[in-house]
């Protein structure tokens, strides 16, 4: 499969979402290192609304120069793509589990069943006491028992929230 175009539209769009989340997450990153700063030596930093100030206008500077770079990008992409033939790109049909995959899920398999053994076994009474003491309804199905209807399910009352 060859990409011979792009839509400039969806690259900006995509480009413009893109770099936002990473104007979001740099935001973050940076007030968090900010108020570490000002844990350690809480004179020397200015204000944090000077440092959010100037944060969010170089994020902002980043989000429209970064968007623009891509939309020209794109068009550069377009203008060159009939001379150069594209970007070719394979697929596959192939969408049955790999042997590596199928290992891994044989251990993860494995591994849960080790953990329901582990955890059967090294269950206190009072748990399983009190799971069985709950109310039909907030209990998920114990193997080898019924499933109840939903109109046998006891009752709660409004002062107590306990099943009778």
């Amino acid at each position: 499969m060859r990409i011979s175009e792009a839509q400039p539209w969806s690259v900006t769009v995509m480009s413009f979402l893109l770099l936002g989340g990473l104007g979001v997450l740099t935001v973050l990153a940076s007030v968090a290192a900010w108020g570490l700063a000002a844990l350690l030596a809480p004179d020397a930093l200015p204000r944090l609304s000077t440092f959010l100030t100037i944060a969010f206008s170089v994020i902002v500077l980043e989000v429209v120069l970064g968007s623009c770079l891509a939309a020209l990008t794109t068009f550069l992409y377009n203008l060159t793509a009939p001379y150069n033939g594209g970007l070719e790109i394979s697929l596959t049909n192939d969408l049955g589990p790999t042997e590596a995959g199928s290992r891994a899920q044989l251990a993860v398999d494995r591994a849960h069943v080790r953990a329901r053994r582990y955890l059967r076994a090294h269950t206190p009474a009072w748990v399983i006491g009190a799971v069985r003491r709950l109310p039909a309804r907030f209990t998920v199905l114990r193997r080898g028992e019924p499933a109840a209807p939903a109109d046998q399910a006891a009752p709660v009352t409004p002062d107590t929230g306990q099943g009778e």
